[in-house]
């Protein structure tokens, strides 16, 4: 089966990310998504489940700690991923903080697929990618799903994405790479590492200090940035 490693230091900091990892958080060319290597753990997660995170890190550092809780399951739409978070050791076996990588102590997070169990993983060109009929977001302590088409623009949020509305911002717990694989290709387009815009919003385009920016039909009017790569792509397809 395909099994994803990331591992942390003491300060709950990404020091590292292997391919498969890569692929299940969201890139699905097998690459490091954006901003995860070197981000607090903490960063990548709302609030509300930091305090969950940190249980399972301190568990995964107490030798006497059942399995239970140094494992925990995340459920995404199309897919559920088993977490084990394990604290290394080093050579002699004492159970300092984690094993020395570089001189820091390293505390592992295995992540596996439970519903994509194979012998062999699939290249990543043979994963299917489903399209999103709603976007999943948080709204208190549930889940609400929104039609993608109230989402005026999308904002890369540590591992996760705002999803700015005409009515509020919400937090989607799927990374802007899946988003952007997943939504309408005819209606959403990436403007800049960071946003994607839902064009049947898009009042206006201007220029600000030699770049471009989308004015977005909400209230505020606000302004999303076009980065110098993708916007010779973005003039073609507007006809500009």
């Amino acid at each position: 089966m395909d099994v994803g490693l990331v591992l942390l230091d003491t300060g709950r900091r990404v020091l590292a990310i292997n391919p498969a990892a890569a692929r299940m958080l969201g890139n699905r060319a097998g690459g490091p998504p954006d901003g995860l290597v070197g981000a607090s753990l903490h960063d990548l997660h709302p609030p509300s489940h930091r305090a969950k995170v940190e249980l399972l890190l301190a568990a995964a550092n107490d030798p006497a700690a059942p399995a239970s809780a140094c494992s925990m399951m995340v459920a995404l739409p199309d897919r559920v991923l088993v977490l084990k978070a394990s604290a290394l050791t080093p050579g002699d076996g004492a159970p300092v903080d984690g094993a020395l990588v570089n001189g820091v102590p390293v505390t592992a997070l295995v992540l596996m697929e439970t519903t994509r169990l194979t012998n062999a993983a699939p290249p990543p060109t043979a994963v299917p990618v489903e399209p999103l009929v709603k976007l999943p977001v948080e709204k208190g302590q549930g889940l609400v799903l929104l039609d993608p088409a109230d989402a005026v623009y999308l904002q890369a949020d540590g591992h996760y994405t705002k999803v700015h509305t005409a009515e509020g911002s919400f937090l989607c717990t799927l990374p802007l790479s899946e988003l952007e694989a997943r939504l309408d290709p005819r209606g959403f387009v990436r403007t800049h590492r960071g946003y994607i815009v839902n064009l049947r919003h898009a009042r206006a385009v201007e220029r600000r200090d030699g770049r471009a920016v989308f004015i977005m039909a909400a209230p505020g009017a606000p302004r999303v940035p076009v980065s110098r790569a993708r916007a010779e792509a973005l003039k073609k397809r507007l006809a500009l």
